[in-house]
This record gives structure tokens, sequence and C-alpha cells, in this order.
């Protein structure tokens, strides 16, 4: 007789989620589970990155420490500038550290734009002046900081936290 259980309506909480022996794994394992309850999930390409980002918001919830995830958002240039929001989504500080690349998977860029401004959070040091900077987060986890160049120049940002590099789209200087 086979007596294994099925579960029709979603996990069964009561019994508890199996747990990894590492917290970012059971991080993510629980917020499977938690989003579960959101069943039916709808099978669009979209509705499932949707609820994606939703297991993964809930995971850097449950374990802030091991967040890796990182909001980058370029806006449009305007009068020369390009302004650059990080948001890191755990709700807390975060020290990351912040350089201006030629390419994505770049290390610092040797040509520094004519200026670099910090509008939120706090620059800690500057490794290099105009390129390369860390900087603590607000108590939000943002940082806001813009890049000034007359010329014609692109560059990205790359921004890391935990050894993981991400790159923002290329700021476009004309």
């Amino acid at each position: 007789m086979n007596h294994r259980h099925t579960e029709f309506f979603g996990p069964d909480l009561a019994r508890g989620p199996f747990s990894s022996h590492r917290i970012e794994t059971s991080a993510l394992q629980i917020a499977t589970a938690l989003a579960q309850l959101r069943a039916p999930v709808a099978r669009s390409d979209d509705a499932l990155r949707a609820h994606a980002e939703f297991i993964r918001e809930l995971a850097d919830r449950l374990a802030p420490d091991w967040a890796v995830n990182l909001g980058l958002a370029v806006s449009p240039e305007v009068a020369d500038t390009i302004r650059l929001t990080i948001t890191a989504p755990v709700g807390t500080y975060s020290l990351l550290e912040l350089w201006l690349a030629d390419g994505p998977g770049g290390g610092p860029t040797s040509l520094a734009p004519a200026s670099v401004s910090f509008g939120v959070g706090t620059v800690l040091e500057t490794v290099q002046s105009g390129t390369h900077f860390r900087v603590l987060t607000s108590e939000a986890g943002v940082i806001d900081v813009s890049v000034t160049d007359p010329g014609t120049r692109a560059w990205y940002w790359a921004v890391t936290r935990l050894g993981r590099v991400y790159y923002s789209t290329r700021l476009a200087f004309t």
C-alpha cells in the first residue's frame, strides 16, 4: 500500500518546511513554502516572474544579512547629469562598494567623469577619486548618486554586496 501524502491545497505548514543547514537556502525554501499560500498562480510568463520576485523578496526579508538582491534604476540624462538609485531591499543599513566601469564585467574605469555626488548614502571611503567608493546606504537601504560629465562618454555602475557584482544599464552621455 502506498502511504504517500499529497497536498492538494498548498503546503502543510503545520509540519514545517524542510530546512537546509545554510541560512540563505533555508530562507529561500521557507519563502517558497509561504508563497504557495498565494495559490493558484496564473501561468503566464509575467505572472511567474512576478511570483519568483515575490519569493526572492520574502527570502531577503527572512534573512536580511544574506540578501543579495539589489535594485538599480538609472534615470535619463538631464543637463549632463545621470542619476542612479540603488535599493537594497532589506530595510536597513547596508555597506556597498560602487565603481564606474567601462563595460559590464569591468573594473574601475581609468577616465573619471567631471563629478560624482551622493544625495542619499554616506561615503565611507573614496578608493579612487571620482570612480570607486564604499558607501553606507540610508536606513531604508537606498543610495542616490549622480554623475555629471559634459562630454560624450558611457559608463556602467558596478555595485557589489556580499561578493556578487551587479551592473547598471548604460550611462550614456551625449
